[in-house]
């Protein structure tokens, strides 16, 4: 008895370790380089350079379970052009958002999901470039296949308000700006596993 005691303490100390001293599913993290085409209302196409960033991904699926949404970031460079132009209206900064559209690609179906990201109110200099910096969410994800999917960048739609000094519009008001990505580019953004 004593013996058999013994045995399933053992047994009993293990499965106790063994929860201890599990690993988590950790996040995964991502970064991708793309320059969208950004047709503003009075200067016309204008590049702007982006960098997309995530740090909690899910680095793993499973086929019907939602994925937990998933925070990024989008660092955007404007054009000396758009900066000169928002100084002919009179804007000291600008704010808005940012909505994209995400395609996600599991076992040969494509589902697009929606992604939106907020741009703070954003000094806006007397000359030159300047950057923006959004941050928002990946949408959770149900995926239906099991293997892989892929998260790809698509185009995307600006709407921003350039604001005078005392934080009121101007004359312009909020404008839309759609954007699509430049041909020629890796617009695939993060793979994972489904199982």
């Amino acid at each position: 008895m004593k013996t058999l005691a013994r045995a399933a303490a053992c047994v009993l100390a293990a499965g106790a370790l063994s929860v201890v001293t599990a690993v988590p599913s950790l996040a995964a993290t991502a970064s991708l380089n793309i320059t969208y085409s950004c047709n503003f209302t009075l200067i016309g196409a204008q590049d702007m350079p982006t960098t997309v960033s995530s740090a909690d991904l899910p680095d793993a699926a499973t086929v019907g379970v939602p994925t937990a949404v998933s925070n990024t970031t989008v660092k955007s460079t404007v054009s000396e052009d758009a900066t000169t132009t928002l100084g002919f209206l009179g804007a000291k900064s600008v704010d808005g958002t940012m909505t994209s559209n995400v395609p996600v690609a599991n076992g040969g179906a494509t589902q697009t999901l929606t992604s939106v990201s907020t741009i703070p109110n954003t000094p806006v200099p007397s000359s030159g470039t300047f950057d923006v910096t959004a941050t928002g969410t990946f949408p959770a994800m149900t995926l239906a296949n099991a293997g892989s999917a892929t998260i790809s960048l698509g185009s995307a739609t600006l709407k921003l308000t350039p604001r005078m000094a005392d934080g009121s519009p101007t004359w312009l008001g909020t404008i839309t700006v759609p954007c699509t990505i430049k041909a020629g580019q890796n617009t695939a953004f993060y793979t994972f596993p489904v199982a």
